[in-house]
């Protein structure tokens, strides 16, 4: 399902603004202070985070754009939630919220998760966002139940060499989580966005109306809330973000860095919150 193409999305609201003698850091998040690339102290990492190593630049970040109320997203459901279990691959799927008038109200679609789409279209000067739409990376962006594309561009990436990225770990820290950026290449990525999202592994939904009436749908990845923190210098740095900033109850909890204006994906984390 296809349909044509708002304004980048604010920091969240409950957090302060807090600056530091170099430049004014996220919006809400406190720094810890600036270490070395290689030598980021204190704080040992946590045995429940979850994050990729079996690709240099961390996991490839998967984000489905679907619907409940689009005949047609149910395969790229299914194909994200194998794709999910896969030990690189951090999944997200957005369940946008402009099919809900035909019929069935997606329970877990907004609008902020169709603004998300929106912006990938001007991003990618799309002549049209539609569903199930994946978005690999921030970076190219195919039919998601077309699985043979998708595994071409998974093995591409896994096979490339490492570029410029960040390392990201996110840990509890009493009613803190502590969130760990480690930069490496050449380039520079100030001014690259953070986003929080967290995320549920499955719902299984009954969808009595609609395009899918009389289905049952399997979704997987299901993402619950999204946040804007604010930008990131470029620098090795840890920061604190205060459990207060989740909104909504999810099982898992990613960061993604992201280039300004909704680019590539420089580095990704996630911590699963049923262990914590």
């Amino acid at each position: 399902m296809t349909i044509g193409d708002s304004n980048r999305g604010c920091g969240v609201p409950i957090l302060s603004c807090m600056k530091t003698s170099r430049r004014r850091l996220l919006g809400g998040l406190a720094a810890l202070g600036s270490t070395g690339a290689l030598g980021l102290a204190g704080l040992a990492r946590s045995t429940r985070t979850s994050q990729a190593q079996s690709r240099a630049m961390g996991p490839i970040v998967l984000e489905l754009f679907t619907s409940q109320g689009c005949s047609s997203c149910p395969p790229a459901d299914r194909l994200l939630g194998e794709l999910a279990m896969e030990p690189d691959v951090l999944a997200l799927a957005y369940h946008v919220d402009y099919w809900n008038y035909i019929g069935w109200k997606d329970p877990f679609s907004s609008k902020a998760m169709s603004e998300r789409q929106h912006r990938y279209g001007r991003a990618m000067r799309l002549s049209s966002i539609y569903t199930p739409q994946l978005v690999i990376d921030g970076e190219v962006d195919l039919v998601g139940s077309r699985r043979g594309q998708v595994m071409a561009e998974l093995e591409e990436r896994r096979g490339a060499a490492p570029g410029t990225g960040v390392g990201v770990t996110l840990e509890p820290d009493g009613t803190e989580f502590v969130l760990t950026l480690s930069p490496w290449g050449e380039s520079s990525m100030a001014g690259a966005d953070l986003f929080l999202v967290g995320s549920d592994e499955r719902h299984v939904t009954e969808v009595p109306r609609g395009e899918n009436r009389g289905r049952t749908l399997e979704d997987f990845a299901v993402v619950r809330f999204y946040a804007p923190l604010g930008a990131w210098d470029g620098k090795a740095m840890k920061y604190r973000i205060p459990k207060t900033a989740i909104r909504m109850r999810s099982e898992r909890l990613s960061i993604l860095v992201q280039a300004a204006g909704q680019g590539r994906i420089y580095g990704a984390g996630t911590l699963d919150l049923r262990t914590v």
